[in-house]
């Protein structure tokens, strides 16, 4: 069967421009022609958009029938339909106008004819020539209503915050060809998303506003606190400085009241003394005898006048009542002796005297306080306190002082010297009076006058009120008294005597 059809012309080019190529594989429904276009050679632009330059198209009717031979049933014309083009995009349709020719035969599209113008079954595709080639206008162009007409005031306003954040430089989603979804279903679900996440924000910030106001108000209940307690923290500074100024008053106060007292006692006491300090310088005084005699003997006694020491001994009659015959008499027998005869003197001299050495109305002192004490204790001792602070503060007294001091002082340094060989201890025993006398005027001025208290010889040892001695015999008896016992009127001091029991 021979082909009615003229052969194919090439298209005049009407650019200089080599237009793009566009093959269009053609189906025929309902006596229409549907053409699939395939661009080729496009540059990198979007293929939906198709610019209203001139575009060559290559069609391949179907082999069965001729192009151009079928009515349009739609439309009841007997001229042949329009070919509709159609991009791959789903939401671009092309529709290219047919011209209008007197001849429907004459209607054809200038294509060149290239190899696939033979069909499968062998027979050839060719159309009519003609002079001018089809234009695609895309005014023409029927678009489908876009899908986002339909929604929501919320939606749209979703959409355009989209596109105002893609146009502040967001990356750019796929291009139309490469998503597998709809442009415009994918803007509904982004809208959907990004509606979806500003609400999730708005409840955030609600509930964000809702701890902040919670936290603002806790805050503030704070600060009133913190301001409460501020202001009760100042009252109390306040109340603190005024107890402060009222305790340094005070302070003054008690030390004025404390001078004054001092100073009244200091009135009615030669000394501060007490039975504390009466002890630790009694003590202090037997420790000093006890070094003196030590220092004077030398090793092994070898400074002791043996012979003088017992002379002394029976001159003071007590050899005659000692336990040890005189031919049995040891060196630590005659060194004890000794240290009781230092504190004899020194008793004698200081400690055994009414009122004080230095004064010479001691006589008339003692009867005349005997006298007071019976009728008026309190001031009887008064007046005994007052003296002794006389006699302490008397520049006249100070002077008979030292002429007491050095009397008794020189009196026992001739007898050491003449007891022990080459002893020269003036200055030691000089002091050693000194001390005695200062002594015993601190116990006559206290309110219970503290003096020597004798101990009676052959008594048998009591180790709580006596102080043994070098070689004692704790089961024997007093023979020799070193050191005696000081005690006062009102039997509240006791100084224990230093005593050697054989």
């Amino acid at each position: 069967m021979s082909s009615s059809r003229p052969q194919p012309q090439h298209r005049q080019q009407l650019s200089s421009s080599s237009p793009p190529k566009v093959n269009i594989k053609l189906s025929r429904i309902n006596s229409d022609f549907y053409a699939a276009p395939v661009f080729t050679d496009l540059p990198k632009k979007k293929q939906a958009s198709l610019l209203p330059s001139p575009t060559t198209l290559e069609f391949k009717p179907l082999p069965d029938q001729p192009a151009g031979t079928a009515t349009d049933k739609r439309n009841g014309s007997s001229n042949p339909p329009s070919p509709i083009v159609t991009n791959v995009k789903p939401t671009v349709a092309v529709t290219v106008p047919t011209p209008q020719h007197p001849h429907p035969s004459r209607q054809s599209l200038n294509v060149p004819r290239n190899e696939e113008d033979t069909s499968k079954d062998g027979h050839s595709v060719s159309t009519d020539s003609g002079p001018k080639p089809f234009r695609v206008n895309p005014a023409d162009v029927n678009r489908p209503p876009s899908r986002g007409t339909n929604l929501s005031e919320s939606e749209k306003r979703g959409l355009a915050n989209l596109k105002r954040l893609s146009s502040e430089g967001r990356p750019a989603s796929r291009s139309r060809d490469s998503s597998p979804i709809p442009a415009s279903r994918q803007s509904e679900e982004s809208t959907r998303l990004l509606i979806n996440r500003i609400d999730e924000l708005n409840t955030l910030t609600t509930n964000l506003q809702v701890n902040l106001d919670g936290a603002l108000q806790a805050s503030q209940e704070k600060d009133a606190e913190n301001e409460r307690l501020l202001k009760s923290l100042n009252a109390l500074e306040h109340q603190n400085k005024e107890l402060q100024a009222t305790l340094t008053k005070r302070e003054r106060d008690y030390e004025v009241i404390a001078k004054n007292y001092l100073d009244h006692v200091r009135m009615i006491r030669a000394t501060d003394d007490d039975h504390s300090t009466i002890i630790e310088r009694l003590t202090q005084l037997k420790a000093a005898i006890e070094h003196l005699i030590r220092k004077v003997q030398g090793q092994r006694s070898a400074n002791l006048n043996r012979t003088a020491v017992i002379e002394h001994f029976k001159d003071s009659g007590l050899l005659y009542s000692f336990p040890v015959d005189e031919e049995n008499l040891e060196a630590f027998h005659l060194n004890l002796y000794m240290e009781s005869v230092v504190m004899d003197t020194l008793v004698s001299s200081f400690f055994d005297k009414p009122l004080c050495s230095i004064f010479e109305y001691n006589k008339g002192f003692k009867d005349i306080y005997d006298w007071m004490y019976q009728r008026n204790e309190k001031l009887a001792i008064r007046w005994r306190q007052q003296l002794c602070v006389m006699l302490t503060q008397d520049p006249e007294t100070k002077a008979r002082q030292e002429v007491q001091v050095s009397t008794t002082a020189d009196a026992l340094t001739r007898l050491i010297s003449e007891f022990y060989n080459g002893s020269n201890e003036a200055a030691k025993i000089h002091d050693l009076c000194s001390k005695a006398f200062d002594l015993a005027i601190a116990m006559t001025a206290l309110d219970s006058v503290i003096s020597p208290a004798p101990v009676p010889l052959n008594t048998p040892f009591d180790e709580e009120s006596m102080a043994p001695a070098l070689k004692n015999n704790p089961e024997g008896k007093v023979a020799l008294i070193i050191f005696p016992a000081f005690k006062d009127t009102a039997k509240a001091f006791n100084m224990r005597p230093k005593v050697w029991c054989h």
